[in-house]
């Protein structure tokens, strides 16, 4: 019993970092984009590489913050390879597992979560990293924030799979 009520909490965790990334309405946000990727192409005219948008490419895993900022962005473009990059074996460990009680690939339960609805931006604070594991905060699609664990490894921060209960800032519901 206490097994299942710890794999509940991975799973939503978990299903809180994959779907932490995506704004609400990909069209809503269309112009804004472009907008700003203009304004940021005519600021840059000086820069002497573009930058990289291939599928796959992944941000910088310098810092717990740097992994969820690319992480966003990875779920933004709803690019699998890259999300799959950020995240521990832990965590790609529990997705498979996911998928085969589904009958699905890691690939396709990823797919399905980048489809989901998201928060607008990719807030974080209060990052804390404790040897090789540091916490962050992070503003979820409610408006309310979220613990979200990392570990190091090697020389990269990965998210990593929840060392607790997933902790908001907002009400407790009631049941």
């Amino acid at each position: 019993m206490k097994n299942i009520k710890y794999l509940s909490i991975f799973a939503l965790a978990v299903l809180s970092i994959c779907l932490a990334g995506c704004s609400k309405s990909d069209n809503a946000n269309t112009s804004a984009n472009k907008a700003a990727t203009n304004a940021n192409a005519s600021a840059n005219t000086n820069a002497t590489a573009p930058a990289n948008t291939d599928s796959g490419s992944v941000g910088s895993l310098a810092t717990p913050t740097d992994v969820y900022k690319t992480a966003y962005d990875c779920r933004k473009r709803k690019d699998v390879e890259c999300l799959k990059k950020v995240m521990s074996k832990d965590i790609l460990d529990f997705l498979k597992m996911m998928g085969d009680d589904d009958k699905k690939s890691i690939d396709d339960t990823l797919k399905e979560l980048c489809e989901r609805p998201q928060a607008a931006t990719a807030e974080a604070r209060n990052e804390k990293i404790t040897g090789d594991t540091a916490t962050i905060e992070y503003l979820a699609e409610d408006g309310k924030w979220q613990n979200m664990d990392f570990e190091k490894v090697g020389s990269e921060w990965k998210m990593g799979a929840p060392k607790g209960p997933a902790k908001t800032d907002g009400p407790p519901k009631k049941p």
